[in-house]
């Protein structure tokens, strides 16, 4: 229980620093791309022709503005 009171303290009293790395209307391919060259230290990314249609489909289904 104590534990519990200090972290929500440190939650409730402390900045975060914390910032998303893509925005939300960013395309799945463009978020996924930020990521491998941003986190992963990437050159870019190659998307087969069957991952871009499938992408291209979970867009289609409104999952564009979910986190990656």
């Amino acid at each position: 229980e104590a534990l519990a009171k200090e972290v929500l303290d440190t939650l409730n009293t402390k900045p975060s620093n914390y910032a998303p790395i893509y925005a939300d209307d960013l395309s799945l391919k463009e978020k996924i791309e930020t990521i491998a060259t941003k986190i992963y230290g990437a050159d870019g990314v190659n998307f087969t022709p069957a991952a871009t249609r499938q992408l291209a489909k979970i867009e289609d289904m409104g999952f564009k503005n979910l986190p990656v």
